[in-house]
C-alpha cells in the first residue's frame, strides 16, 4: 500500500535545477544568492532617489499590484523560453517599488536595516562552505550571526525594546522566508534561470495563498486526517 506525503508534491518543470548533479546545483545556489544581493543593492540604491511620499498603504498596493503581475507573467508562461526574460523585464519597476515602500516603512520609524541583515550572511556561508552547502545550516548559521549583528546595532542606536523586537523579527523571519524558498524554487528553475530565480524570490511572498488550497484537496483527495469508520478499523484489527 502507498502511503500518500502529509503534503503535496511541489510543483516542477521538466529538467529543473534538482535533477542536475550536486556541483551543478551547488552552482546554480550561488549565483542566486549573489544575484540576489545585486538586487538588494539596487533596493538600497533607490532607497536614495528623492520620492514623493504616497504613505505605507498607497505603496503596498502598488506592490502588491506588480507582483500579482510577475504571478501571472509566469503562470501563463510556465515552461516556455521566453518566461525568464519576461519576468525579468517585469522586474525593474518592482525594485523602484520595494525601496519606495521601505522609504515609507523607514519614515515610520520601523528598522528597515534588519531586512538587509540576514542574506549577506547567507551569502557569506554560501561561499565558506566549500561543497557541503546545506539549507538548514545556511538557515541556522546565518540566523545567529545575523542576529549578533542586530544586536549589536539595536545596542549602537539605542533602540527601544519595540523596535529592537521588530528588528530581530524582521531580520529572522525574512530569512527564513529568504532559505525556504531558494530551496523550493529549485524544482521550478533550470539551470541559467537564476534571474529569473531571483524574481521568484520577491514574487513567491503569495505561494502561501496558492498552497494552502493546493494542500487541502490534496487532504481531500488521500482522505488524510479522515478517521476510518469504527467497522473498518475493527476489520484491520
Amino acid at each position: 500500500m502507498i502511503v500518500p506525503n502529509y503534503m503535496p508534491d511541489p510543483i516542477e518543470v521538466p529538467g529543473n535545477v534538482t535533477t542536475e548533479r550536486y556541483s551543478v546545483r551547488l552552482v546554480f545556489i550561488r549565483r542566486v544568492i549573489w544575484l540576489h544581493m545585486v538586487s538588494l543593492a539596487l533596493v538600497s540604491a533607490a532607497m536614495t532617489i528623492p520620492m514623493p511620499h504616497r504613505g505605507i498603504p498607497t505603496t503596498g498596493y502598488t506592490l502588491i499590484a506588480f507582483l500579482v503581475i510577475l504571478d501571472i507573467v509566469r503562470i501563463r508562461t510556465r515552461g516556455r523560453r521566453e518566461e525568464p526574460w519576461l519576468s525579468c523585464a517585469f522586474f525593474t519597476p518592482v525594485i523602484v517599488i520595494v525601496a519606495a515602500l521601505l522609504r515609507e516603512m523607514q519614515a515610520a520609524a520601523f528598522p528597515v536595516w534588519a531586512f538587509f541583515v540576514g542574506p549577506p550572511c547567507a551569502a557569506l556561508y554560501s561561499t565558506i562552505c566549500g561543497r557541503d552547502f546545506s539549507f538548514v545550516g545556511c538557515f541556522f548559521l546565518s540566523l545567529i550571526s545575523s542576529s549578533l549583528i542586530v544586536a549589536g546595532a539595536v545596542i549602537s542606536l539605542h533602540l527601544t525594546g519595540t523596535l529592537a523586537t521588530w528588528a530581530f523579527l524582521a531580520n529572522a523571519a525574512y530569512l527564513f522566508y529568504w532559505v525556504y524558498d531558494l530551496a523550493a524554487l529549485m524544482a521550478r528553475r533550470r539551470f541559467g534561470e537564476e534571474p529569473a530565480a531571483v524574481v521568484d524570490l520577491y514574487r513567491d511572498v503569495f505561494n502561501i495563498f496558492g498552497y494552502i488550497p493546493r494542500v487541502i484537496v490534496h487532504w481531500k483527495k488521500h482522505r488524510i486526517w479522515v478517521v476510518p469508520p469504527a467497522s473498518h478499523r475493527h476489520r484491520e484489527d
